[in-house]
């Protein structure tokens, strides 16, 4: 959490909390805040320049591809309604969701924005 601010950031990259790392051009415009994870460092820069609805489908997909991992989860354990899931098994689901969801993040914002 950014020590001077009593609310926690998500990373504007993964979503995970960020650290008091961001990426602001010049010109006052507002901070992107990043997590301490060097692959979101590096492309914070891409994802404060990409337009909303390019952010918005990106997002959209790594939230599926998060969907599906723990969808993947659920069958390797047979199970499928949620709540017969233990507290150890739930915590291990939305684990699941939050890592997938970073992870597949920084996956699409890397192919988004790779040169032809």
């Amino acid at each position: 959490m950014r020590v001077f601010d009593p609310e926690p950031i998500c990373c504007g990259v993964c979503r995970r909390e960020a650290t008091g790392i961001g990426f602001a051009p010049k010109g006052g415009k507002p901070i992107l805040w990043l997590c301490e994870e060097s692959e979101c460092i590096s492309l914070g820069k891409a994802v404060f320049h990409m337009v909303p609805k390019a952010l918005t489908a990106t997002e959209t997909l790594a939230l599926q591809d998060a969907g599906a991992d723990a969808g993947a989860y659920l069958e390797r354990l047979g199970k499928f309604n949620l709540s017969e899931l233990s507290e150890k098994e739930w915590g291990n689901f939305l684990t699941t969701i939050l890592n997938s969801y970073g992870e597949n993040m920084r996956k699409r914002v890397t192919q988004a924005t790779a040169p032809f």
